[in-house]
């Protein structure tokens, strides 16, 4: 019961960490130049926790601007939250039904059932 708990815990994080991100852009914008500033923002709230700057900040003070998100129309925008939410309830039931299963069969295969 403990590993199906484990691996249910660990679908969930994955399937809510697949969620969109932020896109950033600056004038002549190059992805490798952003990876190495998007590192250093990083690496610099990681050793300060307590700094003054959030990543967001950090990254709009190198010159970055995060994209903001499009204004659709009402109607359309209420689709399109009905979509993603149904994707995810979609992805959390074929995870449930395929892992609960397997789950089950590993817990009987290992007490040598």
């Amino acid at each position: 019961m403990k590993r199906f708990l484990i691996l249910f815990i660990l679908i969930v994080f994955v399937t809510v960490g697949c969620a969109g991100q932020k896109k950033w852009t600056k004038p002549d914008f190059h992805q490798d130049e952003f990876e190495k500033d998007r590192e250093e923002c990083l690496q610099a709230v990681k050793n300060d926790p307590q700094a003054a700057l959030t990543f967001e900040e950090c990254l709009a003070k190198k010159g970055y601007e995060s994209e903001p998100e499009p204004s659709p129309d009402k109607g359309k925008a209420k689709a399109v939250k009905i979509a993603k939410t149904a994707g995810k309830v979609f992805l959390v039931t074929a995870g449930i039904v395929v892992l609960v299963p397997l789950a089950v069969a590993l817990m009987f295969l290992g007490s040598g059932w």
